[in-house]
């Protein structure tokens, strides 16, 4: 799979646009995802596009809060995404179980986009962020 770079900006909690890499360079899409620019905005976090979509043809970005269902059950879960940052490999953490699964084995998905939606944002949430400390 040939993953994009793209990137999510923040200002503190504020998704203020997102970056995509080109052959051209860097370029900027405004929030809403409207209209390019060149030229760097005021941003302090980036968060990085994991490589797939959810159920609505959203990207999906590390720091998103995603109700995810596995192959097997019918109930949907509710998990972080996230880059491990020992290994750099994005995946999902289980709230419940405080599971990590990989995103990806061998450039295989091993998430169907459509058992994926974004509901929120870690950013959003302190109070789940020290879950993720430990991985």
């Amino acid at each position: 799979m040939m993953q994009k770079n793209k990137y999510r900006l923040r200002l503190n909690k504020r998704i203020i646009g997102y970056a995509e890499e080109t052959s051209e360079g860097l370029l900027f899409k405004g929030r809403e995802g409207l209209w390019w620019m060149r030229g760097k905005p005021n941003y302090e976090q980036i968060d990085f596009f994991v490589g797939f979509q959810d159920k609505f043809h959203r990207d999906v970005y590390e720091n998103d809060l995603v109700n995810y269902r596995l192959n097997t059950e019918t109930q949907m879960r509710k998990g972080v995404v996230f880059r491990n940052h020992q290994t750099t490999v994005f995946g999902i953490l289980d709230l419940e179980s405080k599971h990590f699964t990989q995103l990806f084995v061998n450039n295989l998905c091993l998430f169907q986009s459509e058992k994926v939606e974004i509901y929120s944002h870690l950013f959003n949430h302190p109070e789940l962020e020290s879950l993720i400390q430990n991985f």
